[in-house]
């Protein structure tokens, strides 16, 4: 079961409606878990940082080349997370030795403050770069 709450009162009189069912599955033998999570980002802010990065491959280059939007969302996202202290990705060899692989944090698993940071911070990080992006003025 998932539920979205939005203030103090929704969550108190969905746990005490819980509670009864929660405790007669226990004492039937039962283990339960019981998760809570922030909401994730949005679809407007996931449309939001797409158009951003999608600006960015347009016009910046990276080792002197240029590179597509998806390649850029790697670079940015990664950068964000050293930057903010998020828990990165990490470059392990693959299965063979013969390369390396990219295990990254992945935008779709931010939450809404992660996605409202990460649009500040590739704003920020284009305006340094004197990146225009459309729509932002």
């Amino acid at each position: 079961m998932q539920y979205k709450l939005t203030t103090p009162e929704q969550g108190a009189t969905l746990l005490k409606s819980l509670w009864p069912k929660m405790k007669a599955a226990i004492e039937s033998g039962k283990t339960l878990i019981l998760s809570v999570e922030a909401e994730n980002r949005s679809d407007e802010q996931n449309k939001k940082y797409h158009a951003i990065i999608a600006e960015i491959a347009k016009q910046a280059q990276h080792i002197g080349a240029r590179w597509e939007a998806e390649s850029w969302k790697r670079f940015l996202i990664d950068q964000f997370a050293t930057e903010t202290g998020l828990q990165g990705g990490k470059v392990v060899p693959s299965l063979d030795g013969a390369r390396v692989v990219q295990l990254g944090l992945q935008s779709r698993k931010f939450t809404r403050e992660q996605g409202s940071e990460f649009i500040e911070w590739l704003l920020a990080w284009a305006a340094e770069k004197g990146i225009e992006i459309k729509g932002q003025e």
